[in-house]
């Protein structure tokens, strides 16, 4: 009962402190002046004794008649009785049946006053605050801890102690200037020291943030940027806090902050850089000042490499260079009817531009065939936008939009009767006919069942769908059949293939998440297998009806299936280590490649001897990566009996024997294997490169040196054989390439891109063997690759290590985000 008192009585004192609490967790009265805190104070003591006095007037200590009639009432007892118990008989003594009957009724009291039980305590806070004060003195508690709970003690300290030295005399002096740049320029901030004031003028991005703070000064400060004065806010006693834009400063003829900027951003075109300073004043004082050279941000700039043309697949490559002094965004195509100034002109999105800033150059690929514009005159602009929306436009250039010439009469008359309905919509009736009798003459199409229902499907749609969107779709359906009928699935397969490349292109620019480009990468691959898959198909169908081979131009190459997932494979790695931007290269290389493939029934470009050679360079290559693991054994080996490990014993002795015999083993292994391989080199090529000689010598010395188990003297002859396999691998793959061009043999193959002559399919100089010498595309090596998921490994797993220091766990995280 006592403490169902205390609580309502203390509810005043509760509220008071606990108000008190938050107001100085969050530091008000560290913010206020010296006078006004020592009103707070007194304030917060008055409450306090009110409160206290509050509590000695209502609490008091309950009395035993209060308790024992509490434990009537908590046990729901009738008759009270704990109060009988007390009582006496006042009248009656003389009665015998008065006596026996007070007696009985005593010998019941016991049995009740057992049965009696203390209830809970009762909820009184209510009854004290019914409006629930209480609710809103606990949330702002709670809330100030979360902000000010780390420095409990330090913050009640502050507010119970006024700083009366503060009030009278400042601190020192201290000025702290950061400048930041925007984000999109990459730039790092850069901290202003008062002490370099007369240096020379720092160059300075237009846009950047200037932060500043100040201690040690009682009179509110300005900051002074592009012409323009910021009065700093108070943060604490004694520190202030501004920040301000850095701007063109405005032309003195200028009507307006922001007439004036644009007047100055004229004035500085070509990159000139305008004067300025960064002061810190106070009243009429300069605290601190340094000179400024603001360089505004340039417009972009866009052109085209080449004028725009038509693949071997009809659809329009525009290729071109784009500058910028932090970079472009995005690039735009704008085409236009010439002729026809009221159209709406047809926006092309082009790839992001591969790079960072500065020149950068790119080539993207638009099948335009379906559109009403192919085969018309077009003025294309290219119009490029940095990351604050500056646009550069390049000069028009004109056209001729790529139009598909189909061969096969059923395609062409799809696509004229696709062409009617655009020119007059209404009149479907003669459409509906047309499409009828061409499926009534299946022959005419090779029986195919696929192209019979989509022409039937069509003729229904035309019928029955009077919507104005169902023509669209009807002529989308044309298309795709014609497409079919020409060339099979090739064409659809081609621009299925044309869109992925496209999406993962743009994911790779933007930073997509891992997950996003391995499944466009697994999309690409299925792309691709579909379109190789109907490339051969197209082959055997034009083989099938009696076409003839013939040679290929001289200066073409083939390409193997393999050797494309082979790019798209190293594409991958290239995305798991972080290399996103080589990535990127190797991928437009594959595209520019796909645009420029041909498939027919040409003739082989190489007889069997020389696919033998071929694989050949295939196993010589896994042959190398074997000799290099051995050496990286050997060096390892050799290492450690240089480090002078003290470890002796039979144990020790035994596992170095075993070790040297192994590799013993390994390197006489690779050496018969080589001379195996010279052989059949002998009988595809006629004669065998001298350094397949020379390795092997090296490769009988390094077995030697290992089987007297020294390590260290077959560093050397493992070195000189890597070495030599590397110049026979480039000697052959030389000779194997001008083979196929002097002797191209007899079958059928698919003609690829023609690099010119000396190159191979992927644009390599021949004999350089590998993707590292695609021209203009840093490819890393393997060890690269490897060294490189190493790093990328150990900074996840010191990520997930919370315990290291806060500066680093986010440097790490960024790192993590980057690659």
């Amino acid at each position: 009962m006592f403490l169902e008192r205390l609580g309502p009585a203390s509810w005043p004192l509760i509220g008071v402190l606990g108000l008190f609490l938050a107001v100085a967790l969050v530091r008000i009265p560290a913010l206020l002046p010296l006078w006004l805190h020592v009103v707070l104070l007194i304030a917060f003591a008055g409450a306090l004794a009110a409160a206290a006095w509050w509590i000695r007037r209502v609490l008091r200590w309950p009395t035993l008649e209060e308790a024992k009639r509490r434990l009537e009432l908590d046990s729901k007892m009738p008759h009270r009785p704990l109060t009988a118990w007390d009582d006496r008989l006042m009248a009656g003594g003389e009665d015998a049946d008065s006596v026996a009957l007070w007696r009985q009724h005593r010998r019941s009291l016991p049995a009740k006053i057992g049965a009696l039980r203390p209830g809970a305590p009762r909820a009184t806070m209510a009854e004290a605050d019914p409006i629930a004060l209480r609710a809103l003195v606990l949330l702002l508690v709670v809330v100030a801890l979360g902000v000010g709970g780390a420095d409990f003690s330090g913050r009640l300290a502050d507010a119970l102690t006024p700083r009366v030295a503060t009030a009278s005399a400042e601190r020192p002096l201290a000025i702290d200037v950061w400048l930041n740049p925007p984000a999109y320029t990459g730039l790092p901030p850069v901290f202003l020291d008062p002490a370099a004031a007369e240096a020379p003028p720092l160059t300075v991005p237009v846009g950047s943030t200037v932060l500043a703070q100040v201690q040690g000064v009682s009179e509110t400060p300005s900051l002074r940027v592009s012409g323009r004065a910021t009065a700093f806010e108070p943060v604490a006693q004694g520190a202030f806090r501004a920040s301000a834009v850095v701007a063109l400063e405005p032309s003195p003829g200028g009507s307006g902050t922001a007439a004036g900027e644009e007047s100055a951003s004229e004035e500085s075109a070509g990159g000139a850089e305008t004067a300025d300073r960064i002061a810190v004043l106070r009243g009429g004082d300069s605290l601190a000042s340094w000179p400024i050279a603001v360089l505004p941000d340039e417009r972009p700039e866009v052109a085209f490499l080449a004028p725009p043309s038509g693949t071997e697949r009809f659809v329009l490559r525009l290729s071109y260079a784009a500058s910028d002094d932090y970079g472009v965004d995005s690039v735009t195509a704008l085409v236009r009817r010439i002729g026809d100034p009221e159209a709406e002109p047809l926006e092309l999105p082009l790839p992001p531009p591969r790079g960072e800033a500065g020149d950068l150059g790119n080539a993207s690929y638009h099948d335009l065939t379906p559109h009403p514009w192919a085969g018309l005159a077009v003025e294309i602009q290219l119009v490029a936008a940095d990351a604050i929306d500056q646009e550069g436009r390049s000069d028009p250039v004109r056209a001729v939009l790529p139009e598909r010439i189909f061969k096969h009469p059923v395609a062409r008359a799809l696509v004229e009767l696709r062409r009617r309905l655009t020119t007059d919509p209404e009149n479907r009736f003669p459409v509906v006919r047309a499409l009828g009798d061409i499926h009534d003459r299946p022959s005419r199409f090779f029986h195919d069942l696929v192209a019979a229902l989509a022409i039937r499907s069509a003729e229904r749609r035309l019928i029955h769908d009077k919507r104005p969107e169902a023509i669209a779709q009807v002529q989308a359906l044309l298309w795709d059949t014609a497409l079919r009928i020409e060339d099979g699935d090739l064409s659809i397969a081609a621009r299925d293939l044309r869109d992925i490349q496209g999406a993962l292109m743009k994911a790779l620019a933007e930073g997509a998440g891992d997950e996003e480009i391995e499944r466009l990468m697994r999309a690409l691959e299925e792309a691709l297998g579909r379109y190789l898959e109907a490339l051969a198909e197209q082959m055997r169908d034009r083989l099938s009806r009696g076409a003839e081979p013939r040679l290929p131009p001289p200066d073409a190459r083939t390409l193997e299936s393999r050797e494309l997932r082979d790019l798209i494979d190293r594409a991958r790695e290239l995305t798991e280590s972080g290399a996103r931007d080589a990535a990127r290269e190797l991928l437009a290389r594959l595209q520019e490649m796909l645009e420029n493939l041909r498939a027919g029934p040409f003739a082989e470009m190489m007889d069997r001897r020389s696919r033998d050679a071929w694989d050949m360079m295939n196993d010589l290559n896994e042959m190398r990566e074997r000799q290099r693991d051995l050496l990286d054994r050997s060096h390892r080996r050799s290492r450690e009996d240089r480090q002078g490990e003290q470890r002796q014993g039979e144990q020790r002795q035994g596992r170095q024997g075993g070790e040297s015999r192994s590799d013993s083993r390994m390197q006489e292994a690779l050496r018969r294997e080589l001379g195996e391989m010279m052989r059949r080199l002998g009988d595809a090529l006629g004669d065998i490169p001298r350094p397949f000689g020379n390795a092997e010598r090296s490769m009988r010395g390094a077995r030697d040196a290992l089987e007297r188990n020294r390590p260290g003297e077959a560093l050397a002859p493992q070195t000189r054989a890597l070495d030599q396999l590397r110049r026979g691998m480039e000697a052959m793959a030389e000779r194997f390439m001008r083979r196929m061009g002097e002797n191209p043999g007899q079958g059928q193959g698919t003609v690829g891109m023609r690099p010119g002559q000396g190159r191979d399919p992927l644009g390599r100089e021949m004999g350089t063997g590998g993707l590292e010498a695609l021209e203009g595309v840093r490819i890393p090596d393997r060890m690269e690759m490897r060294r490189s998921r190493e790093i990328l490994r150990e900074l996840r797993r010191r990520s997930g290590e919370r315990g290291r220091p806060p500066s680093e766990l986010d440097y790490i995280d960024r790192l993590l985000r980057r690659f």
